[in-house]
């Protein structure tokens, strides 16, 4: 093997371990708090005082591990099961009413409140048409209804988000809740990343 043979075989390498080098070996997870930092550093007067205190991803598993989340769905499950029990005996009922929301009261996740909500609306004019004073259920229904829905729009509200805007499940976004200090003071925010470019893409300081 001649000496130019061998100093292009060296190239070769050479190029081979460079390109190795040079692939980014971050998991998603680091990909993302990366650009976080950066985004602050490109919007902080003085990111040398930066100091991450807390990341925390907004996810479906985050909200739906919520002790009081789940008693909060539960709760809103059992009063739709009541309003459909009355609303099923009426002539006019909508077939497709009560297969939609059927099937909903067994399980569904917190993004899909908003949703479910709408179905709900459907169901709650129609019993208040039927019916000149709603039953006590009916009533008692609503009432612990409207109960669970604060508490889920409460315990989102604290992230900066709304369970009547908000898509955990197929979105283009992944969401990150960051606490952080600057210049000895803490700050806390909400920040939207695009799940193929990694870019943040919004930011709100709650």
């Amino acid at each position: 093997m001649n000496r130019k043979t061998v100093r292009n075989l060296s190239l070769v390498f050479g190029l081979i371990a460079l390109v190795f080098m040079s692939c980014d070996k971050r998991t998603d997870e680091e990909k993302w708090l990366a650009e976080i930092r950066y985004f602050i550093m490109l919007q902080a007067d003085d990111f040398e005082s930066y100091q991450a205190l807390d990341f925390q991803k907004i996810d479906l598993d985050f909200f739906m591990s919520d002790e009081e989340v789940q008693k909060s769905l539960v709760v809103l499950q059992d009063t739709t099961s009541i309003k459909l029990r009355y609303y099923s005996i009426l002539e006019n009922a909508s077939d497709q009413l009560i297969s939609n929301l059927s099937e909903r009261v067994t399980d569904f996740p917190i993004d899909a409140v908003d949703e479910f909500q709408l179905q709900n609306a459907r169901l709650d004019k129609a019993l208040a048409n039927h019916f000149k004073d709603l039953p006590k259920a009916l009533l008692n229904a609503n009432v612990r209804g409207q109960v669970a829905l604060a508490k889920l729009n409460d315990k989102l509200g604290s992230y900066g988000l709304s369970i009547y805007n908000i898509n955990l499940t197929d979105g283009d976004n992944i969401i990150y809740h960051h606490s952080f200090r600057l210049k000895g003071l803490d700050h806390t925010g909400i920040f939207e990343l695009n799940k193929e470019t990694f870019e943040v893409t919004s930011f709100k300081e709650i």
